[in-house]
């Protein structure tokens, strides 16, 4: 029974590495898979839509992005080796670090602190124990993280070598702030009260572990704000810009027809507002989501009139059947239909509404949605 226990925490430690390799290997297969079968559809579209501006920065986009083979390709070795490498030291320390340490431990300043500057105890084992449990909580939590940044980046075609070498010092970061709060802990009494009370399970220091690791700097950020308070000093720091000065949260609610299931879906692109979804080029949405290129267009159109018009605007204007760029810019070509739209938004002076002609027509991303609505209504 004993043996089976140990065997299982071999497992778990083992695990973590085999996870992330194989979770790396997967996601990438289906990468090259879609790859593929977007070329497959890019090839279907038709001869007007191939002639577009668009089309060929899409072609573009995904030349771009073709995944290699991540354990055999020159760019990816080194950083895609060092992050399994360092998983692979992290989850020793995690799953057999209190097997390490619990017991007799060397005196270690960066496991003990200033009670390493005395004998070796068992207390101090229990102190550098407490370290490391703190350390392993953090890594735990960037682990998690760090999938999740995985399957988001790989899913937006924007995973580069380089990204892995972050992700490699972000959890190396995260246990060693983790480390080091649990060290400052113990020289803060109201803190360590609460956190690490004597005599009792450093419950605590699980939860701090944790938040380090999902976000290191918050320790850094708070330990600052923190000491800033006790030297009765404050940072210099750019004011805010006051709430009437605000910028309105372009939310994708702003755009009709947009519900939860469809915006979750272009969140997942990495599309979370109006703005964003105005410069997108539709036909990468197309190839990317279940959507036909029309709604996507249309969804783009109307995302580039929300960026003119405060939400109050936008609704006026659809109630009289002004709903995207497209029929705005009809509306407002005619000097009688202008005029018509000025009474409907009151408070926009003419003349901003009569430049506006000028201003969208040299807007490149409105000239190259033109232009794909245009080989949309030819076919």
């Amino acid at each position: 029974m004993e043996h089976l226990e140990h065997l299982s925490v071999y497992l778990q430690a083992g695990g973590s590495v085999l996870l992330l390799v194989g979770f790396l290997l997967v996601t990438t297969m289906l990468q090259q898979r879609a790859m593929v079968q977007t070329t497959v559809v890019l090839d279907s579209a038709s001869s007007a839509v191939k002639m577009t501006q668009l089309y060929e920065s899409a072609c573009a986009y995904f030349e771009r992005r073709k995944v290699p083979g991540l354990f055999s390709s020159p760019a990816h070795l080194i950083s895609i080796w060092a992050l399994l490498f360092i998983v692979f030291l992290c989850a020793l320390m995690t799953f057999f670090g209190a097997a390490f340490f619990s017991q007799d431990a060397t005196p270690s300043y960066v496991l003990g602190g200033a009670r390493a500057v005395g004998p070796a105890t068992p207390e101090l084992a229990g102190y550098q124990s407490a370290t490391v449990f703190t350390a392993s909580m953090a890594f735990l939590s960037a682990y998690i993280w760090m999938i999740a940044q995985i399957v988001n980046r790989i899913n937006n075609n924007d995973m580069n070598p380089i990204s892995y070498h972050f992700l490699s010092v972000r959890l190396l970061t995260a246990c060693l702030m983790a480390g080091i709060a649990r060290l400052v802990i113990e020289a803060i009494p109201e803190l360590k009260t609460v956190i690490a009370p004597a005599g009792g399970p450093p419950f605590g220091l699980a939860v701090i572990g944790f938040v380090i690791g999902w976000k290191p700097t918050f320790w850094i950020d708070e330990l600052y704000d923190w000491a800033l308070k006790l030297l009765r000093s404050t940072r210099l720091k750019q004011r805010k810009p006051a709430q009437d000065n605000m910028p309105q949260d372009m939310s994708l609610l702003m755009i009709q027809g947009m519900i939860d299931g469809k915006i979750e879906r272009l969140q997942e692109l990495d599309i979370d507002n109006c703005q964003r979804l105005a410069r997108e080029n539709a036909v990468i949405l197309w190839l990317r989501t279940p959507y036909n290129l029309e709604m996507i267009v249309d969804w783009v159109a109307q995302a580039q009139l929300c960026m003119l018009f405060e939400d109050d605007k936008i609704e006026a204007l659809r109630k009289i059947g002004v709903r995207d760029i497209f029929g705005y810019l009809e509306m407002i070509a005619p000097p009688d239909t202008r005029t018509a739209i000025h009474g409907v938004l009151q408070t926009v002076p003419i003349e901003v509404i009569a430049g506006h002609l000028d201003y969208i027509a040299k807007e490149p991303a409105f000239t190259r949605l033109q232009e794909l609505r245009k080989a949309i209504t030819a076919v």
